[in-house]
Formats: C-alpha cells, sequence, structure tokens
C-alpha cells in the first residue's frame, strides 16, 4: 500500500512539472510570436470615424423664426397627438403639422407650424404647449389655419433638448450636424487614437445609425378632461391643470390654471436616463434606461414616489390599464439596451409592482393598450395586435401582424387606431381586431 502511494504521488509530481514546463514553453513561443509581428510593418488596421460638426443658429433667430404656414409635405413624422378631430404630428426638429381628422378616411391638412427644436406637444382646449429646443412654447390653436404664439419661456428645458449640452445663449442652438467621415490607419500593436472635436464630437461609423435614431419617435399622453389624447413616448402630459413635462434627469411641474401663463412650480429629480411619462388616474409612471418609477399624483403639485420596477439597460415605453403595466425594452439604440421583450408588471400593489411575465420580441418600441387588446410597434418588423386577456398566454394569442409597415408608436380608442412610422401615418379600423380595416395613409416623403 505504502508503495502505491508513492507512486501516485510520484505521477502527481510527473504532471505538474510536465504542465508547467508546457505552460512555460508556450508562453516563450507566444512572446517570440508578438515579437516577430511587431518588427513587421507589414499589420496595419483601420477605424472608421464620423465627425458631427455642430451647426449654430443664433437664440434670437430660432426665437423669432415661429410661422403659422400652409400645409407642407411630411419628411420625418414624429410624436403624434390627438385632440377632438384633429391630429398633430411632430416633424423631428422642426414644427408640427395639423391635420382635420374629422373623416378619417381621408384627413385634411390644415397648416404646418414652424417650430424649431420641437419634439413633444401637449393640448388643452384651444392652447397647445411645445418644445422648441430650452424654451416652452405656448400657442393659440383656435384657428387651426393660423396659430398664433402666445408665449414662450425661455431656458426653461434645459435637459429635454438632446443637443442642448452644445447649445447656449452665446453660441445659439445647434439646429443641425455635418457629417465628415474619417479613416484612421495605424499598426496592430497601437490604439487608435481619436483628435477632439472642434466643439462637435466622434463616432464610429457604426454608431452613427443610433445618434440618428435617438431622436425619439411617438406620442404624447393626457390624464386630463379638455386634453388630447396619447400615449407611450410621451414627455409631455396634462393633468387637471397642471403640465408636466420630464427631461433627462427631472420632472417639470408646470401649474397652467392660467393657461396662458405656464409657471413652474415644482422640479423633481427622477435620476438618470429618464425618457417617457404616462398618467393613469391620479398616478404617473415614469419610464427610464433602467426601470419604472411610481408616482402618486394625488396632489398635482407635488407628485410623490411610490415606488420603482428595475429591468435591464434598455429604452422602455409605459402604458397602463387597470392594475396592468405594460414596458418594451429593446436592443440597438442609443440606451444600449440588452434585450428585447415586453414586460408585463402587476401594479395593484403601487408599492411592490411585480413581474407577471416577460415576453421575448423583436425590437419592440412603442405600444398601446384598449380592453384586452394590446397593439405592438416592433420597428422594422412591423405592426403586432395580441390579445392579452391571459397574461401567461400572449405569445399564442397573436391577432393579427402588419410586417410590412415599420411601426414606431401607436394611439388606439373607440376602435380608431393611429399609428406612425418611418412611411408615414396610418389609420385603422380594429372594431374587428383580427381583421383591422386599414382607412388612410398620410404619406411621409
Amino acid at each position: 500500500m505504502l508503495e502505491f502511494k508513492i507512486k501516485l504521488i510520484m505521477n502527481y509530481q510527473y504532471k505538474l512539472w510536465s504542465n508547467l514546463i508546457t505552460a512555460l514553453l508556450l508562453g516563450v513561443a507566444i512572446m517570440i510570436a508578438i515579437s516577430f509581428i511587431g518588427c513587421t510593418d507589414d499589420c496595419e488596421r483601420t477605424q472608421t470615424y464620423v465627425y458631427l460638426e455642430p451647426v449654430y443658429t443664433a437664440a434670437s433667430e430660432v426665437r423669432s423664426s415661429f410661422a403659422s404656414l400652409a400645409p407642407q409635405a411630411m419628411e420625418e413624422p414624429g410624436k403624434i397627438y390627438r385632440k377632438d378631430h384633429y391630429l398633430f404630428i411632430n416633424e423631428r426638429g422642426k414644427g408640427i403639422h395639423i391635420f382635420n381628422n374629422n373623416d378619417k378616411t381621408n384627413p385634411t391638412p390644415l397648416s404646418f407650424l414652424n417650430i424649431p427644436g420641437s419634439f413633444d406637444v401637449a393640448v388643452k382646449g384651444d392652447i397647445m404647449y411645445v418644445d422648441s429646443f430650452v424654451d416652452l412654447v405656448v400657442l393659440d390653436i383656435s384657428d387651426p389655419t393660423n396659430v398664433v404664439e402666445i408665449r414662450r419661456v425661455e431656458n426653461v428645458l434645459q435637459n429635454l433638448d438632446i443637443l442642448g449640452f452644445y447649445s447656449s445663449e452665446e453660441t445659439g442652438f445647434v439646429t443641425d450636424f455635418v457629417e465628415m467621415e474619417t479613416i484612421d490607419v495605424y499598426d496592430c500593436d497601437e490604439s487608435p487614437v481619436v483628435t477632439p472635436g472642434r466643439g462637435g464630437f466622434w463616432l464610429e461609423a457604426d454608431q452613427l445609425a443610433n445618434f440618428r435614431a435617438s431622436q425619439s419617435k411617438g406620442y404624447s399622453g393626457s390624464g386630463s378632461p379638455g386634453a388630447g389624447l396619447g400615449g407611450s413616448f410621451a414627455r409631455f402630459t396634462i393633468y387637471a391643470d397642471f403640465l408636466y413635462v420630464v427631461d433627462s434627469w427631472s420632472m417639470h411641474v408646470f401649474d397652467i390654471q392660467d393657461q396662458l401663463q405656464p409657471d413652474e412650480v415644482n422640479l423633481i429629480n427622477l435620476g438618470w436616463g429618464i425618457e417617457t411619462i404616462f398618467p393613469y388616474h391620479d398616478k404617473l409612471f415614469i419610464g427610464s434606461n433602467t426601470g419604472m418609477q411610481i408616482f402618486d399624483n394625488s396632489d398635482p403639485v407635488n407628485p410623490q414616489f411610490v415606488s420603482d420596477f428595475t429591468h435591464a439597460l434598455a429604452c422602455d415605453p409605459v402604458v397602463v390599464q387597470d392594475d396592468i403595466a405594460y414596458i418594451t425594452l429593446r436592443t440597438g439604440n442609443n440606451c444600449f439596451g440588452i434585450t428585447d421583450q415586453l414586460d408585463i408588471v402587476d401594479v395593484s400593489r403601487l408599492e411592490n409592482p411585480s413581474l407577471i411575465k416577460s415576453y421575448p420580441m423583436d425590437n419592440p418600441h412603442g405600444l398601446a393598450i384598449d380592453g384586452d387588446i394590446l397593439f405592438l410597434c416592433e420597428g422594422d418588423y412591423g405592426l403586432k395586435v395580441f390579445d392579452v386577456a391571459n397574461h401567461f398566454e400572449v405569445d399564442n394569442n397573436l391577432l393579427a401582424h402588419f410586417s410590412d409597415i415599420p411601426s414606431y408608436d401607436v394611439i388606439a380608442i373607440d376602435s380608431h387606431l393611429i399609428l406612425v412610422g418611418d412611411n408615414g401615418i396610418y389609420q385603422f379600423d380594429y372594431a374587428d381586431p383580427r381583421n383591422m380595416k386599414l382607412l388612410s395613409v398620410i404619406s411621409a416623403q
């Protein structure tokens, strides 16, 4: 027995030394190979960058450029808003198209509002609130063919301007970017060095699409009689006599009892990565890169934080109905998301929201809920319509799929669906969700 143990020990020691010698020889071989490669001039790598040179426009010029114009062709439809029989369609960063939608089969263009730096809109009565870079603009739309600027609250939306960190009263506002491509060539053993920009910034070529997509598409929600209707990508919303605006960090609360004189009465820190706001009854649901925050809004001047629901890093619009919140998470965007899915969350206990179930999706964007019907946009993958009566069987209850319509967000009410995509604005009758009827298309050029 002793002899057997000695042999085992000797065998173990032999294998140990053998492995050590092999590792040392391998390390020497790698060092020689690296040294040999470093001595040649044949190994080169290239990296393509795009430099974005900001184009500045004087603040005074931007602020004096509002105009109520004749209808214009739509090019890049952004957020949409429905008020009575009117449609308000944002031309991303440029202004608002107004349509008479009394006949949903034939919406009639009424005017175009030239508002540089505008992405969001909310309406109550005959008054429209819209952003213009860092300003909040108040408009009288009682005559939609001749809209009048009533008031401009300057420099109140600093963190809402997606390009705002380049803007100032002295330099003006960044109204565009000029793209300049650069190709760097360097040795394999060197790290690429990017020369700092002249007030602009550098992006790798494959990051450029994310930057272009960073101007969010969607529509604005509402929780107040007399206000318009929208939902999942909202940064503006109206509840009672208050306008709420979320920027990347904060929630601005404006008292609009005097609709022509919005007065900021509160500014609430929300943390980083804030994206959307959705009102439901006397609650506010805030979507961020990392989750959903819930606020009790029974005191509209001073919304109180109740709880949050966290998820993986992603862009996430939120809509709520009854005790259920529907949240989409997606990859391939400037939020650096790592998952594509739909989360269904129980919010019956506001202080402790809990996940019911997650479903994998194909790059989901905006969404809307009406009864048991969920409308979910999936960008280039189109629009999907689900029956969500059973929250545990959603993936088995796909009612319709419009894969040929690039879709970013929807408004759904009373069997009337308004959808925004790259190609324009689509309207459907969904009285029969399995056989939705296309009513009209406002095409983008």
